[in-house]
């Protein structure tokens, strides 16, 4: 049987068919191009949906390489931006100084745009301050909404390119936490999925970047105790050099002044070399106690009524003949003998003697050391002034603290470093300060000592308290 042609047939039903059937008829072919609607929006989810999960991948793939804070930081601020096709992206990070925040990176941004982000954590009705103060993400999704945070004209200028935002807080470990600022140049409505899939980027950053600072925070402490157990070595090498000297001293003597008679004045010279190397090494020890009795808070501090020019001049009169063997000039200068502080006599002229053996043993022959004492406004302060080594430049942070040298060599006798440290527990504990100055290597050096001045009229209120407490308020040595 022969088939009709389409055209025909269609023309021929027209004219014998009733007109209900010609309308289902175009109705049913209505109804397959409606269908064809939710499959092409169909295809574009899914389309939006492979994108999206191809730029999770590479973000995840990207982090697993960085190895540093700096490394994820980079990958966070430009694989999350490219993402989410933002036209620029400012990362900061919170951290413990005046400022509170800072830039860590940023990408498609003008100098003028950054600076806004900067001033936007410090003012409260700012998004970002939004998201910091909330915890929460703020989305700002047209020019209008953008207008309505920044009203001064600088603040557009900057942003005239920002049609809409995204801030997006990070919370990372140990109370830190960062912040991404992202900008768009077009109005943008983000929609539940969008948001998801926005906060889904900065879980994954989050994550990283907390992985990443633990693992440096675990390699600096590694370091740290590496140092620490170098530092255990060198002072257990240089204790051991020190102690021996004296010691070695002590025993060669010893053996010499037991064997034949010696002549009396060899007899006198070896007794007094005896008891010199043996007050030397009591010095170490007892500085060695000290440190410990002020780590542990055992060190107990006798106040009474001080005045700071005998404390001087006893000080100069015990290293007077050791200056005298070096040919070097002890000179004092004070301008106020009538000072007082409260304090331990015994303590501080310990200070007075580290200060002043201490511009002794690094001064050369035929220099000079200067002690002046001045009142300046509500303090008291020695000064210890000499022509010696002086301190280098990159030493001078670490002068006062214990175990440290500038020569890190055992075998070169500086002590064991304790000296300027003890001076200055001693001097905290009676609530002064101590500093070095000092031009460099061979331009001598200047430590000063600043006390609390007393007035005389109150001593008798002040010694009713005789024991001086440490900082948890139980007093020293109890």
């Amino acid at each position: 049987m022969q088939k009709r042609a389409p055209s025909s047939f269609m023309h021929c039903n027209v004219s014998g068919a009733k007109l209900d059937d010609v309308i289902n008829l175009e109705g049913g072919q209505q109804d397959c191009y409606q269908s064809l609607i939710p499959e092409a929006a169909c295809c574009e989810t899914a389309q939006a949906l492979a994108e999206r999960l191809r730029a999770l991948q590479g973000l995840t793939a990207s982090l697993s390489h960085a190895f540093t804070s700096r490394e994820v930081v980079r990958v966070l601020v430009n694989q999350v931006r490219s993402a989410v096709r933002a036209s620029g992206a400012t990362l900061l990070m919170k951290t413990g100084g005046a400022e509170g925040w800072e830039i860590a990176d940023v990408s498609g941004l003008t100098s003028e745009a950054i600076n806004v982000c900067t001033i936007d954590v410090m003012n409260a009705h700012f998004p970002l301050s939004e998201a910091v103060t909330k915890g929460k993400a703020v989305w700002v999704e047209s020019l209008a909404d953008v207008w309505r945070y920044y009203s001064d004209s600088t603040a557009r200028e900057a942003l005239k390119e920002c049609r809409s935002m995204a801030c997006l807080p990070l919370i990372l470990e140990r109370g830190a936490s960062g912040m991404l600022h992202l900008k768009f140049s077009e109005d943008r409505k983000f929609n539940p999925e969008e948001r998801e899939f926005i906060l889904l980027l900065t879980a994954q950053c989050e994550q990283a970047l907390s992985r990443v600072r633990l693992y440096e925070a675990e390699h600096r402490a590694c370091a740290e105790a590496e140092k620490i157990n170098r530092s255990k070595d060198a002072f257990l090498a240089t204790a051991s050099h020190e102690l021996r000297t004296p010691l070695t001293a002590i025993l060669g003597w010893s053996r010499l002044l037991s064997g034949e008679k010696p002549d009396p004045s060899k007899y006198v010279h070896g007794l007094e070399t005896i008891e010199r190397n043996a007050r030397a090494q009591e010095q170490l020890i007892d500085d060695l106690l000290d440190v410990m009795r002020i780590k542990t808070g055992k060190l107990r501090l006798r106040l009474d009524q001080v005045k700071l020019s005998t404390v001087i001049d006893s000080a100069i009169d015990s290293l007077q003949p050791l200056a005298d063997s070096k040919h070097i000039r002890l000179q004092r200068i004070t301008t106020s003998e009538t000072a007082y502080v409260l304090g331990d006599r015994a303590r501080l002229q310990q200070v007075m003697w580290n200060l002043l053996s201490n511009a002794i043993k690094f001064t050369p022959e035929g220099g000079h050391v200067l002690v002046q004492l001045e009142r300046v406004g509500s303090y008291m302060e020695i000064k210890v002034t000499d022509t010696g080594e002086g301190i280098d430049q990159n030493f001078l942070p670490y002068v006062f603290e214990p175990y440290r040298q500038p020569d890190g060599s055992p075998t070169r006798s500086q002590g064991l470093g304790l000296g300027l440290a003890i001076v200055r527990q001693l001097v905290e504990l009676h609530h002064g300060r101590v500093r070095a100055e000092s031009s460099g290597k061979g331009q001598g050096s200047c430590l000063t000592v600043s006390l609390p001045l007393m007035v005389v009229q109150k001593a008798s209120q002040a010694l009713s308290k005789t024991v001086i407490t440490n900082k948890t308020g139980a007093p020293y040595g109890e």
